[in-house]
């Protein structure tokens, strides 16, 4: 049943793929990107237990973003200038977020002596 409407899709794209203008994806994506940017930023500073997660999500939209503009850039100058925009802020920049998600997770422990363990040390 899915079949059919793989062909019609198919079939609609065939030549047609490339002719698309995705500027406006491309804008929403870097306003997706500097939202969770900020938020794991309060979180980070807050050191709230959620940082974990939202600083993975965030670190896989931007090796998402770095793979996608690299892969439809055009050829020479557009395709150079995504590699380097890849290579020295996005993906250096996941590597960071990927590190303060690991590095966030003792957040979310209970610590030694506090209330929710007993006072126990």
């Amino acid at each position: 049943m899915l079949v059919p409407w793989i062909w019609v899709l198919i079939e609609q794209l065939h030549g047609h793929a490339g002719q698309r203008s995705f500027n406006s994806s491309w804008v929403g994506l870097d306003v997706l990107e500097a939202v969770c940017l900020l938020i794991v930023g309060q979180l980070v500073r807050r050191q709230h237990r959620a940082t974990s997660p939202a600083a993975a999500a965030t670190a896989a939209i931007l090796c998402l973003d770095a793979w996608f503009d690299t892969m439809s850039a055009a050829p020479q100058l557009p395709y150079a200038e995504s590699l380097a925009m890849a290579c020295f802020a996005e993906l250096p920049l996941a590597a960071l977020l990927s590190w303060t998600a690991w590095f966030s997770l003792g957040w979310t422990a209970p610590r030694k002596g506090t209330a929710t363990d007993g006072g126990r040390a």
